[in-house]
């Protein structure tokens, strides 16, 4: 039986798998390609998916099966063995009304039409290519093909290694742990990966960012108004010194790390607030930096320094701040 997966990598099949078709197939795959070559006809191609996040890929191409070198996984989700390796264009296996993968159950009309069930329920029985009335029955054996089909993440190259089903691969991608982050200034909607941040900051958001270097304190200026400041790793991790006005008592101060990919890297920080009056008088904290895939406006509630109102200027507030990671 064959098993079906779902191929992002950039290289052809191994030609073990191209070894094991027929040789009639190979002499008419042979045709084809000299025919391509001597101009009788444009070689084949493969349609592309451009993806719309930044260092995203995809080749738009289906896998049937794998060859005895590529990572399998049987319907139990564990690795198997087995199976060949054959192509598809992925347009074949998108709804051709709304253009989404198809998902069980399928239908299709008397002349083999096929979209989704949601799709054909909105067709008033009429089929959307031959515009004849339709009765409309099961495609069973497509959905057994759907079914078998397994894709890898659009991620795969930044470290996601699951394969999922076919029409759940946006589904999974949303959520994707190693899907790119959201760019914390309002209303820029750029979405970038851990350590692809300098380039973006750089042009977009020059006047935006402080750039630090670990284990070495620096000095913050933070307007008081300003619900955070964007800071710059050496290695382009991208941290947030969060500021909370928590009235009547002050602002609270904190720092979290905006990345995507493993959450367990590990980094510490230390703030330290000087009185105005006094500065003699400082409040210091050292703790654990956070680590958050998107920043939606929650400020960690387990640490953070609270520097009363008393401490600052009516505008700003100078703090000292030193970020360095955990080594274990």
């Amino acid at each position: 039986m064959a098993k079906f997966s779902f191929d992002d990598a950039d290289e052809d099949p191994p030609a073990a798998a191209a070894a094991g078709a027929g040789g009639d197939k190979r002499k008419r795959e042979g045709s084809a390609a000299a025919d391509g070559a001597d101009g009788g006809g444009p070689p084949p191609t493969s349609k592309a998916r451009n993806s719309a996040v930044v260092g995203g890929e995809r080749d738009g191409r289906a896998v049937v099966g794998a060859s005895c070198c590529e990572r399998r996984v049987d319907g139990d989700g564990e690795p198997g063995t087995g199976g060949i390796s054959m192509r598809i264009d992925t347009d074949l296996l998108d709804c051709s009304i709304c253009f989404e993968p198809l998902s069980p159950p399928l239908y299709q009309c008397q002349n083999g039409h096929v979209a989704c069930f949601s799709c054909w329920s909105r067709l008033s029985n009429k089929c959307h290519v031959c515009s004849h009335d339709a009765i409309f029955a099961r495609n069973i054996a497509l959905e057994k093909i759907v079914e078998s089909i397994k894709s890898s993440c659009a991620y795969a190259k930044w470290g996601c290694s699951k394969l999922v089903s076919y029409a759940q691969r946006s589904v999974h991608e949303e959520a994707c742990l190693f899907a790119p982050s959201t760019c914390p200034i309002p209303g820029c909607g750029y979405r970038g990966f851990t350590g692809c941040w300098s380039g973006h900051f750089l042009v977009d958001h020059s006047a935006d960012c402080l750039h630090f270097t670990y284990g070495q304190s620096f000095e913050v200026n933070l307007a008081v108004s300003l619900p955070f400041l964007v800071l710059l790793g050496e290695d382009d991790h991208l941290f947030l010194l969060l500021n909370k006005n928590m009235m009547p008592f002050g602002h609270a101060f904190t720092v979290v790390c905006l990345r995507n990919g493993n959450l367990n890297w590990n980094f510490s920080y230390e703030i330290e607030a000087a009185s105005r009056g006094n500065p003699g008088n400082c409040l210091r904290l050292k703790a654990s930096v956070t680590n958050t895939k998107e920043w939606g406006g929650l400020h960690p509630a387990e640490a953070f320094l609270l520097v009363p109102y008393a401490f600052c200027s009516s505008a700003n507030q100078t703090l000292s701040v030193s970020v360095a990671s955990i080594l274990f």
